[in-house]
């Protein structure tokens, strides 16, 4: 009777403890469905923004010779090969390359793996056809290089991919190694523990785990790697959950774009998109059977089977996912003996990014601050479309560095440098230190130093601009005072500390002469000079004293590359970008830059006339040591040198580029170098690594070629030898005038400038 009551009372205290248990467990149940399914549907992880360079395009005429497209091919990770089918390898020929572009979602959406042949003649594209049908292209595209990144504040690094993009043998070959019953199990499987508890037991040691792809999910996004019965139970309730909730591809996915592949420095690289390309270059759906079998195998420790510390580690662990493959009729006897004989090929880089450019990435992360991003963006991530160009970058890198890094150089001058296309208002290559490649002060962007004659083209330009004159027109080069700060008195000099009287502004700004520069800026008015450069897009403070009209006015390299791109680009201001396009991961276009709205600042002929002085600085003038870098190219320039030799300046500008380049002293103290005999020389290197395009100096109506007198700028009889020949509108020449010109009373326009 008493052991009666004994059973009684345990049974129905075990009941109702079993009652209370699974009260607990529901409602710890209903709790992880209610925070945990939000979660894995908003939040699972984060990914970074992915910035890229602009893309290769290869077009018919276009110049760019063989060697240049292969040392392209060879940057972007290209293998050559005589074979070329398979994506991702090109060939050489005498006259032609062959290339298997890499399957790749640009900008504007996805494009497939694509075989092509560009043909050559000399150093520009002659044709390009699609292969192996023979058809005719237009241009090509290959896929731009990856130069940076923006990190999550996790410091994890993925590229999401979707599940239709990751080929099936890698799917197939992943279940078949770490769960083998995905599509069956409730994200908990109990004969999955049991057999790996059995196999445990015979080994006397821990050779296989129990967990399914769903549970090592849930340990890699919200759990420790603690060891301890309360985790492992809060792993398994987490893994029902998620598994009650969604869909197995989803889970599938997510475990796929979350696995840890090992780490890039500080960051981790997460997921299979971003480990194929960390690894081998490669796009996930390009990845080969022994590259996939050792991604597989890599799941189990990346550390561990890290194949570049441990080759062999990892070449065995391969084969092993490799026998699973073709034992599982993943592959046939042939693919896995060609498989097992494959060396470990991965990338000798330790670095997703091998080829860093952190000024420039500067410049893209304050462009994103003025552009509308979702708040949320890292839980898609974001691919930025840059218009950096690879090849333009990497000569601005070697210019600065022969220039700056020789036994011979003072290691206390720095440098900066910018590239535009002021056509199409974009940035291609910016350099903000003599070590391009450190991160550090963005000396381009940030540097505000006086620009000395630069200002000088802005200066006639302007007066070009308001007072109806010309290059034709003469122009004092006589001694001025002027007040200064402080009350003070200003007494410009000319370099040379000679006054040459009257000459044609033509020659001024050729020759840089200094007197003729203040005299015609004070005649525009400083007010004026400094609306005009608020104009061209300075934002910085602007002193306005006379002393401006020698460059006095402090500003960044990319200030001065932003007016000079608006002088060559018919006289119409536009900003100048670096961020083309922004997408999610899986292609979803956030931003797209428009054509900039291009306000007009100058009209057309008075860009013209500044141009065709910009070339007259290079042919004749101050710049002419520029010459030999041009290989019969035309091109403009402008030298800039500020007191005591503290800043080097020189702006080149040829058929579709502004260079600007500037070299000082952090501390300002002088640097005894000209524009000419320092900044100069960096862009003739510049031009020595890239030639130019020839600036078009073809004369537009209503001007036209005219001959005139040096002194007076008369015009006079066109085969007079001592005359200069200028575009200018159309004068009509007196009947008896001579080479020596006329002599009459001044006019009131040489009354004003001189002459």
């Amino acid at each position: 009777m008493i052991k009666s009551r004994w059973f009684q009372y345990l049974f129905w205290t075990s009941v109702k403890i079993g009652l209370v248990f699974s009260a607990v467990i529901a409602l710890y149940a209903i709790y992880l469905d209610a925070s945990l399914s939000k979660h894995f549907s908003d939040k699972r992880y984060q990914a970074p923004a992915l910035v890229y360079a602009g893309e290769v395009v290869l077009a018919r005429n276009r110049p760019m010779s063989l060697p240049q497209l292969v040392n392209t091919l060879d940057r972007a990770g290209y293998v050559r090969n005589s074979n070329t089918e398979q994506s991702g390898y090109y060939s050489v020929a005498d006259s032609h390359v062959m290339v298997h572009r890499r399957p790749f979602d640009f900008s504007d959406g996805p494009q497939m793996a694509q075989r092509v042949r560009v043909n050559f003649r000399g150093e520009r594209i002659e044709s390009i056809e699609s292969w192996p049908s023979g058809a005719k292209l237009e241009r090509f595209r290959l896929e731009p290089e990856l130069i940076g990144r923006i990190s999550t504040l996790s410091k994890e690094d993925r590229l999401l991919v979707g599940l239709e993009v990751v080929p099936n043998l890698l799917i197939e070959a992943l279940l078949n190694v770490e769960d083998r019953e995905f599509y069956h199990h409730q994200g908990v499987s109990p004969w999955s523990i049991l057999r790996a508890l059995v196999a445990n037991i015979k080994a006397g040691r821990t050779v296989q785990g129990g967990s399914t792809l769903t549970q090592q999910l849930v340990k890699n996004i919200y759990l420790t790697r603690e060891q301890t019965l309360w985790r492992k139970f809060h792993e398994a309730m987490m893994s029902l959950v998620i598994d009650y909730r969604f869909d197995k591809n989803t889970i599938l996915e997510t475990y796929l774009n979350e696995v840890y592949f090992g780490q890039d420095g500080r960051n981790a690289i997460h997921g299979i998109g971003l480990a194929s390309q960390f690894y081998f270059g490669k796009q996930v759906q390009e990845l080969n059977p022994d590259e996939i079998a050792l991604l597989v195998g890599m799941v189990k420790g990346p550390s561990y089977y890290d194949p570049r510390r441990f080759p062999e580690r990892a070449r065995e662990r391969r084969d092993t996912v490799l026998k699973v493959m073709f034992a599982n009729d993943l592959l046939s006897r042939e693919s896995y003996v060609a498989a097992v004989e494959q060396p470990i090929d991965v990338k000798e880089s330790r670095r997703l990014v091998e080829h860093p450019y952190p000024h420039y990435m500067d410049l893209v992360r304050r462009e994103m601050k003025r552009i509308a991003l979702p708040e949320n963006w890292q839980e898609t991530g974001l691919k930025i479309f840059t218009h950096l160009q690879v090849d333009v970058q990497n000569a601005v890198r070697r210019s600065l560095a022969q220039r700056l890094m020789a036994g011979d150089a003072d290691q206390q001058v720095e440098g900066a440098m910018v590239v535009a296309n002021y056509r199409r208002g974009t940035v291609t290559a910016l350099a903000g230190a003599r070590l391009s490649q450190a991160i550090g002060y963005n000396r381009a962007l940030l540097a505000l130093r006086p620009i000395g004659s630069l200002m000088k083209p802005i200066i006639y330009a302007a007066a070009m601009q308001d007072k109806g004159i010309g290059l034709h027109t003469p122009v004092a080069d006589e001694p001025i005072t002027l007040p200064g700060k402080d009350q003070t008195e200003w007494k410009p000099q000319n370099y040379d500390k000679e006054f040459k009287g009257s000459l044609l502004l033509y020659d001024a700004l050729v020759q840089s002469r200094n007197l003729p520069a203040v005299r015609v800026g004070m005649e525009v008015g400083i007010e004026g000079l400094a609306s005009y450069l608020r104009e061209l897009g300075v934002v910085t403070p602007i002193d306005s004293y006379p002393s401006m009209t020698l460059g006095s006015v402090s500003l960044s390299p990319m200030a001065v590359t932003r007016i000079y791109s608006a002088l060559m680009n018919d006289g119409r201001y536009q900003p100048l970008a670096a961020v083309s396009s922004i997408t999610t991961h899986q292609g979803e276009t956030l931003y797209q830059r428009q054509e900039p709205e291009q306000k007009e600042v100058f009209d057309k002929t008075v860009s013209y006339l500044t141009r065709y002085g910009l070339h007259g600085v290079v042919a004749e003038g101050t710049a002419s040591r520029l010459q030999d870098a041009l290989a019969g190219q035309i091109v403009g320039g402008k030298t800039g040198t500020t007191n005591d030799y503290r800043d080097s300046w020189f702006v080149a500008v040829d058929g579709e580029q502004v260079i600007t380049v500037w070299l000082g002293r952090d501390d300002n103290q002088p640097v005894g170098l000209t524009g000419s005999s320092g900044a100069l020389k960096v862009a003739a290197d510049f031009y020595g690594y890239l030639p130019p395009m020839s600036i078009a100096l073809d004369v537009p109506e209503p001007l036209v070629m005219q001959n005139f007198h040096p002194t007076t700028g008369q015009k006079i009889p066109d085969d007079c030898e001592n005359g200069r020949k200028l575009p200018a509108e159309e004068i009509r020449l007196p009947a008896d005038i001579t080479c020596e010109g006329d002599i009459r009373e001044k006019s009131w326009w040489e009354s004003l400038f001189g002459g």
